[in-house]
């Protein structure tokens, strides 16, 4: 751990995760000023330990006025280059910070290489910071979300058209049929066992084949189920789950924070693909967030075509990437900048003349 002289304030780089422990109530003191879960300490950390020591070194940049922290930024070293704790599983990222002021302090001590995803397209960082070695903003993801502050009946009309199936009516036969069950944006009370089944669910489709489920490594399981507890220990965990003929056939793993109902991951079992019960269960969380009187439920993760039959809003979220001036970083640069969509377009070129010629 290293720290310099500012003038009014101290620079902190923590390097010690257990230092970085220490650090969480200042932390979430400033990350409930940024409206989001994602900059909770308890998210970061769950991150850090299950992704985070296999990729570098832990730097988190830590700006104190006396003794009150006033900002922070999550990072870790690669190298010589400085990444954001966040990846595809984290929906936003970015600064804690307690002022304008302060964000603007933590901004000029990031120098040289750094690479922070999952900004939101309008986070005050991408005018802070200023790389001379050059700067490229990437699309990171456009994330769906459904408004949920208007009357349940004037949405279910707007929408209906786009669901691509009778839902009602597949719950009707669900329960008539299969004696379905509905659990709804519930706070469990035995937790692990929910988990358990819901983990298996989530696994036992595409997702399961394509190594994208909460079971495809060790690492991604022991990530969510740390968020699990983490957050059912501040009572902000939220799960919902459908049931047919006594066995679980949908599952969502949420968070409720802000009046905002978050989805990190969803699945269902694809015996039951016939009665979509993905959808439905979908359906009928969105109906509970109306009755709740919620703002937004937040579909997360990119534009797949079931959050689109739903969506009526989008967020788009950015990857800043700063550049030094040493000649590695020029070189990462301009591979970036120039090398790279050319690469890309002649790609994309000829695999549509593959496909047109197969």
């Amino acid at each position: 751990m290293t720290t310099a002289a500012m003038p009014s304030t101290t620079v902190e780089w923590v390097t010690d995760p257990a230092r970085f422990a220490a650090l969480a109530t200042a932390w979430d003191a400033l990350a409930e000023q940024e409206g989001t879960p994602f900059l909770r300490h308890a998210w970061l950390n769950a991150w850090w330990d299950a992704f985070g020591a296999g990729r570098g070194d832990l730097r988190v940049c830590a700006l104190w006025r006396r003794d009150e922290l006033i900002a922070g930024l999550p990072l870790l070293a690669r190298g010589r280059r400085l990444e954001g704790l966040a990846d595809y599983h984290s929906p936003r990222f970015g600064a804690v910070a307690r002022d304008k002021g302060a964000r603007a302090a933590l901004a000029r001590e990031l120098r040289g290489r750094v690479v922070l995803p999952a900004l939101d397209g309008d986070d005050p960082l991408l005018g802070l910071l200023n790389a001379r070695g050059g700067r490229i903003v990437e699309p990171f993801a456009v994330s769906p979300y459904v408004d949920t502050t208007g009357e349940w009946d004037a949405y279910r009309s707007a929408t209906k058209s786009r669901w691509g199936a009778p839902l009602e009516r597949f719950r009707r036969k669900m329960v008539r049929e299969h004696g379905a069950t509905f659990e709804l944006v519930t706070a469990p009370v035995d937790l692990e066992p929910v988990l358990e089944r819901g983990f298996v669910v989530e696994a036992s489709g595409w997702k399961g084949r394509e190594g994208t489920a909460i079971l495809s490594t060790p690492e991604t399981t022991a990530f969510y189920g740390a968020i699990a507890r983490a957050f059912q220990a501040s009572g902000e965990l939220r799960l919902s789950w459908l049931e047919l003929d006594g066995q679980m056939a949908a599952f969502d793993l949420c968070l409720l924070h802000g009046e905002r109902l978050y989805l990190l991951k969803t699945g269902y079992d694809e015996a039951h693909r016939r009665v979509a019960p993905g959808l439905v269960l979908r359906l009928s969380v969105l109906e509970r967030c109306f009755e709740m009187g919620l703002r937004t439920h937040e579909l997360l993760g990119g534009e797949d075509a079931w959050k689109l039959k739903f969506a009526t809003g989008e967020r788009r979220h950015v990857t800043l990437r700063c550049f030094g001036r040493d000649p590695a970083a020029r070189s990462a640069y301009a591979y970036r900048r120039w090398a790279r969509p050319v690469l890309r377009s002649a790609y994309r070129r000829a695999r549509a003349a593959r496909a047109a010629t197969a």
